[in-house]
């Protein structure tokens, strides 16, 4: 399999607005909902940025493949850091326009540079820890220590 060309687009590129869907509350107040552990928030905030998360993440790639697994990355930092005091005072699309960011650099640089790559085992735990946060598989089939508003 060839590796991915990387774009080297390592400066912050913004979530493409045109494929937010548009919902009844906030991405703020999903955020501020999600920081209080609300699984079912956590899952309408999935469904209104995943698409553009995935398209942010896959442009700055140049891999479908890769952008999935990044994806998967940034949504598990969202559920694992909204608590923090932070999260709250951010604007909820540029915060998780700058994990994306963040996340696709540090998958270039994995790619292009000397730092070995974490392998697809570290991609499919934090499918499952998605999984489990988003509520559609329980933490107990995880076995971590990853944590839902039930434990």
């Amino acid at each position: 399999m060839p590796e991915p060309q990387a774009h080297h687009q390592e400066h912050r590129m913004s979530v493409p607005r045109i494929y937010v869907v548009p919902g009844t509350e906030s991405v703020n107040d999903l955020v501020k909902r999600i920081a209080d552990r609300d699984q079912a928030a956590f899952r309408r905030f999935h469904r209104r940025l995943v698409r553009a998360v995935f398209t942010q993440v896959c442009e700055s790639l140049g891999s479908p493949a890769l952008a999935v697994a990044v994806t998967r990355a940034v949504f598990v930092e969202v559920w694992r850091l909204a608590p923090m005091p932070a999260s709250r005072q951010l604007d909820g699309t540029a915060w998780v326009t700058a994990i994306a960011a963040r996340r696709a650099a540090d998958r270039l640089r994995g790619i292009n540079g000397p730092t070995p790559t974490l392998g697809t085992a570290y991609d499919d735990l934090l499918g499952r820890e998605l999984a489990v946060a988003l509520g559609t598989i329980p933490p107990a089939q995880l076995g971590t220590s990853f944590r839902t508003p039930t434990d």
